[in-house]
This record gives structure tokens, sequence and C-alpha cells, in this order.
């Protein structure tokens, strides 16, 4: 038995989410050379894969000699497996990979033979045609083999999908992904955060797409409890922490850094309440600082070794920002490299069955068109690097401030103070958002989506405001509701 080999069955002995990614690459006893490990193997597969209870490796010379498969040679083997500690999911992938070449290799040289035989038989040799026919079936068994997942026509989609129409109940449920509440018209919009959709998210410097991202990342990992990736090449773990941890105490990060607020009576409530929330999810999100080392690849890696120790096969991933993703070739071009990238993730987000979410940065004419109120907007197309990132997504958004919408909430806060009914000293920082959904691939309704936020940047929060209607003039009874709001939840402070 080789050291592969071994590894391989200890692997799958031993780790039942293993064992479950290695069926689904493909495992089968003919993977094995030695007829003592198709012996093991086959009764791994036929017994282990019906128990909920992973069955204890010291029974299974007991279980084999049962079934009259035992010889002291198999014996031998198992005490040798035993020994051998189960490896990461991302070498068992590899080393599926080395033994499926080998089976490969092996049976073409097998059909190697048989064609020099039929040459050299020539006067007994059957039909021609018939002969390359059956040769064809074994290469075609071959290729099947080596593809990593199991090819099937698509009855089997009909069969699983009628059973699960015959197990619905009469209410409708719109939302097919992760929920990204309390974004609830984000969530509606999109039907969740979809396994195998590929999201980018396009905007200006300072508009919120970081804290945006952490937002829809803290909100799936508190509502699915699934692995959460966050990468980021230019903030540091400490500062996306204490970002999320802003989020949920409403306390602004440099008082969180610099202030003894467990001491105040304000912050201290607060600080409770938001622990309390963070708690909820801290052990479902990973905060990474990008690397230059940190290719699409090794973002694979990083996957499926975080996916091995939660056990399973759910993930989602974020990227922070798209053009900072290293790759291996230096490319002259950014266009290049960028397109290299979003291929690459959505690659990924199809491979794993996940979505993914990347931030992507403004070019400087779409830096401009969002510094001033103006008849036009960027879009995708203004990313860095090149607008071919739409063309890989399944979901492109924007987001961009809305300079009418803030100047009026503005205007109406400094009449409000004027007049003494709220603090003059106590106004925040904000800005009133528009999140253009401009590409939504099986969106549960078309049309214009644009979903409003008022961004609260001293607490790096934003709050779903509502759809904005382009067709209205008039904004006073909205821009009133956000004045409410803001003084019900103490970011205006009323005089009066």
């Amino acid at each position: 038995m080789d050291e592969i080999t071994k590894k391989v069955i200890s692997s799958i002995m031993k780790d039942r989410f293993l064992l479950s990614r290695a069926i689904a690459e493909g495992l089968n006893k003919d993977l094995f050379e030695i007829q003592e490990e198709k012996v093991i193997v086959d009764y791994v597969l036929k017994n282990y894969t019906k128990s909920e209870v992973f069955l204890d490796v010291d029974l299974l010379k007991e279980a084999i000699t049962e079934e009259g498969t035992f010889t002291p040679k198999v014996g031998e083997f198992i005490d040798e497996i035993v020994k051998e500690p189960a490896t990461s999911l991302e070498v068992l992938l590899s080393y599926m990979e080395v033994l499926k070449r080998k089976y490969a290799e092996k049976e073409l040289l097998s059909i190697s033979k048989k064609i020099g035989s039929y040459v050299e038989l020539k006067a007994r040799k059957e039909n021609i045609m018939d002969f390359a026919g059956g040769l064809i079936g074994e290469i075609r068994g071959i290729v099947q083999g080596r593809v990593k997942r199991k090819l099937d026509p698509i009855r089997s989609n009909l069969i699983t999908f009628t059973a699960e129409l015959e197990s619905r109940t009469g209410e409708e449920n719109i939302i097919l992904g992760y929920s990204m509440e309390p974004f609830t018209l984000f969530t509606e919009v999109l039907s969740g955060a979809r396994r195998g959709f590929y999201y980018a998210l396009a905007g200006a410097p300072r508009r919120g797409k970081t804290n945006f991202m952490l937002k829809v990342a803290s909100a799936i990992a508190d509502n699915a409890r699934i692995p959460i990736l966050y990468y980021s090449w230019e903030q540091t773990k400490r500062v996306l922490f204490l970002r999320i941890l802003s989020q949920e105490t409403f306390i602004p990060p440099y008082i969180l850094e610099t202030k003894n607020v467990l001491n105040d009576p304000t912050f201290s409530k607060r600080y409770d309440q938001g622990y309390v929330k963070v708690e909820n999810f801290m052990n479902y999100v990973y905060l990474i600082e990008g690397m230059r080392e940190d290719t699409i690849n090794r973002i694979r890696s990083h996957a499926l070794s975080i996916m091995q120790e939660a056990g399973t096969d759910q993930v989602a991933i974020f990227i922070d920002y798209l053009q900072k993703v290293p790759t291996t070739i230096l490319y002259q071009d950014l266009s290049q490299q960028v397109d290299e990238v979003s291929g690459g993730l959505a690659s990924l987000s199809l491979e794993f069955n996940c979505p993914i979410f990347a931030v992507s940065s403004f070019d400087k004419e779409g830096s401009k068109l969002d510094s001033e109120e103006s008849p036009q907007r960027p879009t995708m197309f203004n990313s860095t690097g090149g607008g071919d990132i739409e063309y890989d997504t399944d979901v492109a958004m924007v987001l961009v401030k809305d300079f009418k919408d803030t100047n009026t909430l503005y205007e109406k806060i400094m009449n409000s103070s004027k007049e003494g009914r709220v603090d003059p000293n106590r106004i925040p920082h904000f800005d009133i958002l528009n999140l253009y959904v401009d590409k939504n691939r099986d969106a549960p309704f078309g049309g214009n989506i644009i979903i409003q936020y008022l961004f609260l940047i001293e607490d790096n929060n934003l709050v779903e405001i509502g759809y904005k209607d382009i067709a209205q003039d008039r904004t006073y009874a909205k821009i009133s509701r956000i004045f409410d709001w803001m003084l019900e939840n103490g970011y205006l402070v009323n005089m009066r």
C-alpha cells in the first residue's frame, strides 16, 4: 500500500465530510490497484455512507470478516490505515486526481494492448467497425472517470424538482438564497444571496462599499450560520472588525478605539447590546488581510480548509476589492488582470456552488460622475480596468450618491436647527445613496430597481429607506420620514 492510497482510505474512513466530498469527486473501488484496498474501500462506500453515525475503525476487521472478504493482508492494511491521520480536503482532492490519472493511464495501456493484439491476429480479427465501437465505449468510460463530477441527463433534475414541488406547503417563498436581513428590500430584489451566483458592487471612494459588504457578510453569517470569508487588500483585520462592531453597537470606531466606553452609561448600554449581536455570528466570519500570494487558487485553498473545519459544503466569499486580487502572471495591462480575476471568481462561485461578492472601484471618469449632481451616473462599465466585469457577473450593482435627496435632508435638518427643534452641535455626517441593480439574472421581478440607503458615516452603517421612484419629483414626505427616524433613533437630538 503506497502513501497516497493509505492517506485517501484513512481520510474517507475517519472523516464523514471528506468521504462525501470524495464520492462527489468520483471515488470508487476501481481507482485502487490492490485487491485488499478494493475490499476496504468497497465496504466503506457500501456501509459508512448509509449511516448517520460513522462506524468505529476498530470494528472494521470484524465487519469485513462477516462479509467473507477478510484476509490476513486486509488486516495488515487496516492496521496501517488506523495509524494514518486524515488529511486536509485540498490534499485529498489532489490525491484523488492522482488516483484517477493512474487509473486512466492503466486503462489506456490496456486498450493499446487490445489494439496491438487485433492488428497481429489478422486471420481471426472481428469486424473492424465492431472492434472500434467497443474501444470508443472504453475510452468514453475513461473520460467520464476523469471528470470531477458525474454527468447526468436532466431526468434526475426533473425527478428531484418534482419531489420538491410535492413537499411544498401552500405558502410562497420568494427567497431562493441566504437572507440578508435587515436589508429586507435587498434580499427581496436579489431573492437572497444565491448559491453559485457572482455579485459585483461598484462605486466611488468613500461611498460606503466596504461598509455595505461587511453588513451583508454579517447578515448572511447571522441568518444562515455558514462560514464567511471576507478578503480585504486595503484594510487591516482590526479596522474591518471595528467597522462590524460599530455597525452593531452604533458607536463610531474612533470612540471604540479611544474612549472607555464601558464607563459611559450610554455607550456601555449600546456596547452590551451590540456585543450580543456580534456574538451570534462571531464564529462564522473570517476577516482576512489580502496578501500578494492570495490569488484565486489560494482563496480556493482557504475556502476548502474552512469548509472542512466547519464540516459543511456551504460558504460565502467577499472580495474587497477586485482590482487588488493578485494573479500568477504580472500583467502590464490592468484590464487583463481584472478580466482574469473576474472570470476566476465567476468559475469559483460555480465550483463551490456559493455566493461570491466582489467590490469594484471606479475609474477617474466614474468617480468624477459621482462627485457632483449630474444627469448622467456611473455604471459598471466605469470600473477600473474596464467594464467586462458585468459580463462575468450574475448580478451587477452600482452604489452612488443621491445629491438631490441628500441636500434636501440636510436643508430640513438645518432649518429645524435654526428653529430650535434639533441640537445644531449634534448633527451626524450622512449621505443618501442609491443602489442601482443594473443586471439581475433570474430576477424575481424586472424593471429599473433602485434601493435607497441612509449612510450614517460615523457609525459605518447603512439603513434601508425604500425603493426610489425616478418619476417622483417631490420627496418631502420621504425626507420627513427619514428626519423622524433620525430623531427617534438618537441621530438627531430633539431640543423640545
